[in-house]
């Protein structure tokens, strides 16, 4: 794994090991002992913890002892989850894999979604099924992976020590914890892009033509994953070019400019689908971001609690950079540093995503670890490098580990209904449901996750009407068709088609996406829902059966209610 062109220069261990040349101390012998009493012992113990990791770490097959423990851990963290219920995305991403693969892009143009994720879940679950344990499997199986490619990206670029670091930066990740349970593109995103950026700043930095094609594959890779992948291109492309700049290096630049065309180049057929999406149906749910939403997901604030201080410690290796010499100064480690650029490239990503967000509806925090745990590789390689660095290392990793063990203590007897308590309703109305009742969704793109559970024995409907695929939602212009809809109208021919004694099953929401929600999606939405319970509750040929909401001893993070009616009387 050595790469001569990326790494500092090789030293000792043990009590007399010198810094790698151009590094803060000079060697240990002449640096000055620091005073006697609390001080002391504390630089004592720095040195003791330096010496003693290092003659651990040069033991045969510790790395690989590590990386099986880092993936025993995170798997231990993480195997509840693979129970846990469906929510809404979840099924409409499993109902637009259970397509045939060559009407996937005539679905997904009015989903919003790249190709690739649902390629991949469509022949997974035709090897597996579309059970909760089988579908969170794939992500899982991309989460785990991650951890290895961070140790590689952390050693290739910043030395062995960084690339432990890296690799238990991500085994602990919190982000990971939770998305890697989740029948989504996240975990398989994150993964692609700590390669994509490694290797670009590998080939950036001379390692070899194999990296750009690398690179250039990794990111094609991205981009076809979620649209996300855009901001992390641009901001590789941006950091690329301005260091190129910085340098005056035409081939540096020549390369980039190459790199980007290449990139381009493979994302061009899914161009007309793309501004399609862009037009038609985007995430008109999405807020516009505050400053504060650069940091957290509001949503799920345990998953981004260590995002701050990942952008403030990137920020600070960044600066704390190695001492210049006579021949070194600012300008010129930031645009030869391959820390500079690896810590550029998830900022400015950032930087990007929360500024477009400003002027189009497409913020949304669990998108962000696109950029979020690829930094953690940077944020490795600037701790190891400091002056007690493997205190300072381990300490970030204690750090990050401690915001998931609240995620597993929290999840201990809840982990079903921790994000849709939808399965929890239907095992209390099974008994009672007759094959053929109408499933009322008031909240017109919740259809998939009840279907999902419930199966093809039963008709659905929601403030559109009868839906003839249930596992799907139609996002284009959704706003605008819900203002023109009426729910009243669309249902009473559904109602009145009911036999005496057959059931409609009514199922809300029990919230409405709060304050950040855009009122241009959920006034519509929510007016639309009304209106449908109105057309249920208000029919005098029905009558309330029973009622289940959420189990008391949980709290979903998507909580939905569900009403059984049965008809009466026939409708005049």
């Amino acid at each position: 794994m050595e790469d001569l062109l990326t790494r500092p220069a090789p030293r000792p261990t043990g009590p007399s090991a010198a810094p790698a040349p151009g590094f803060p101390g000079g060697p240990r012998s002449a640096r000055p002992r620091g005073p006697a009493g609390l001080g002391g012992r504390w630089a004592a113990l720095g040195e003791r913890v330096q010496s003693g990791s290092a003659r651990l770490a040069s033991r045969r097959h510790f790395d690989i002892a590590l990386l099986a423990s880092l993936a025993a851990l995170s798997l231990g963290l993480r195997w509840r989850a693979l129970w846990t219920g469906y929510w809404g995305d979840e099924a409409i991403a499993i109902g637009i894999a259970s397509h045939p693969l060559g009407s996937l892009p005539h679905y997904l143009v009015n989903d919003g979604a790249p190709p690739l994720y649902y390629a991949m879940l469509h022949y997974w679950l035709q090897l597996f099924g579309r059970s909760g344990p089988a579908t969170h499997a794939l992500s899982m199986i991309a989460a785990l992976v991650a951890i290895p490619a961070a140790w590689w990206s952390g050693d290739k670029l910043f030395g062995r020590r960084a690339g432990r670091g890296a690799a238990a930066l991500v085994g602990t990740c919190a982000y990971l914890d939770y998305y890697s349970s989740e029948t989504r593109m996240y975990s398989w995103l994150v993964l692609a892009a700590i390669l994509a950026v490694t290797c670009f700043v590998l080939a950036y930095q001379g390692a070899g033509r194999r990296y750009w094609l690398a690179a250039t594959a990794l990111m094609a890779a991205v981009l076809y994953l979620q649209y996300y992948g855009l901001y992390l291109f641009a901001a590789t492309v941006i950091a690329g070019l301005a260091a190129a700049l910085g340098r005056r290096s035409w081939p540096r630049l020549k390369a980039t400019l190459f790199y980007a065309l290449a990139c381009g180049a493979a994302f061009a057929p899914w161009v007309p689908q793309f501004l399609y999406q862009l037009q038609h149906t985007g995430a008109p749910w999405a807020p516009h971001p505050s400053v504060l939403d650069f940091f957290g997901d509001s949503f799920n604030a345990l998953a981004s609690a260590a995002w701050v201080g990942i952008v403030v410690a990137i920020a600070v290796c960044v600066i704390k950079r190695p001492r210049p010499t006579a021949r070194t100064n600012m300008r010129d480690w930031l645009v030869n540093s391959p820390l500079a650029l690896a810590a550029a490239v998830p900022l400015v990503t950032l930087l990007l995503a929360w500024t477009v967000g400003q002027f189009i509806n497409s913020w949304n925090p669990r998108y962000l670890g696109i950029a979020v745990v690829p930094a953690l590789v940077p944020l490795a390689g600037g701790l190891s490098r400091a002056r007690w660095g493997t205190l300072a290392l381990w300490g970030a990793v204690v750090g990050l580990a401690c915001t998931a063990v609240p995620m597993v203590v929290d999840r201990g007897v809840t982990v079903e209904t921790s994000k849709s308590d939808v399965a929890y309703l239907f095992s209390e109305l099974r008994s009672l449901l007759r094959p053929g009742a109408l499933v009322i969704s008031s909240e017109v793109t919740d259809t998939p996750v009840l279907a999902l559970d419930l199966g093809d024995r039963f008709r659905y409907a929601t403030p559109f009407g009868m839906v003839p695929d249930p596992l799907m939602v139609n996002w284009s212009d959704i706003s605008a068709r819900l203002r023109h809809a009426n729910a009243a109208t669309n249902l009473r021919l559904p109602l009145q088609a009911l036999p005496i004694g057959g059931q409609v099953l009514l199922v809300n929401p029990t919230s409405w996406g709060g304050g950040e929600t855009p009122e241009a999606y959920a006034g519509p939405v929510e007016a639309e829902a009304v209106a449908a319970n109105a057309a249920v509750v208000e029919d005098p040929d029905l009558q309330e059966e029973r009622t289940v909401g959420v189990p008391e001893y949980s709290n979903p993070l998507y909580p939905m209610q569900a009403i059984l009616f049965v008809k009466i009387k026939a409708s005049k």
